[in-house]
């Protein structure tokens, strides 16, 4: 199987994740490629010009990060990350909500690379808005976690909080007094 990819391992992040929790990590090859470069290959693999893309041992392709977690949830061993049951949808819920996360904050950081003064503030005041009610609705739920099992749902809120770690687009955009000196941490401390 290949992976192909984004050198910006965020964006890689939960597909690492469960390939590795689920042995396949090994039977990977990896093929990265830049989506915003000019002579970037990823037209080869994806229409869509987006990472991460699988090209399976069959040749087919499977697109997006999520679609290509299921795979190899599917075909690795081990429990099941995309579980069955009713757990499934608190594992769904919480892949939704850091995978939210993680696209809020990228967006913020695609919209500040542009000129300030090119800014649209509309959209980064509602995509802060979003990065800020998952952070703290997260820490509302937090002491709930332990009652969990393991999940796709925790790996995107781990891979939405790393993108933050990583990025910090709401530090670097500033667009309110708070967000100066932003860090998810001091927010949210449990």
């Amino acid at each position: 199987m290949k992976l192909v990819f984004n050198p910006d391992d965020s964006y890689v992040h939960k597909a690492l994740v469960v390939a590795f929790e689920k042995g396949l990590i090994d039977a990977l090859q990896f093929d990265a490629h830049d989506p915003f470069g000019q002579e970037t290959g990823i037209w080869e693999y994806s229409p869509l010009g987006k990472a991460p893309v699988l090209v399976m041992e069959n040749g087919r392709v499977l697109y997006g990060g999520l679609a290509v977690c299921e795979y190899f949830d599917a075909h690795g061993h081990g429990p099941r990350l995309f579980p069955d049951g009713h757990e499934r949808w608190d594992a769904y819920r919480l892949m939704m909500l850091g995978d939210g996360m993680f696209d809020a904050a990228a967006m913020i950081r695609v919209e500040a690379r542009r000129p300030r003064a090119q800014w649209n503030i509309e959209h980064i005041e509602r995509e802060r808005r979003k990065v800020i009610g998952v952070l703290d609705l997260l820490e509302h739920e937090v002491p709930g976690f332990d009652l969990l099992a393991f999940s796709i749902g925790q790996i995107c809120v781990v891979g939405g909080i790393s993108y933050l770690d990583a990025r910090n687009p709401i530090k670097n955009a500033s667009l309110e007094v708070e967000d100066v000196g932003f860090d998810w941490r001091d927010r949210c401390p449990k």
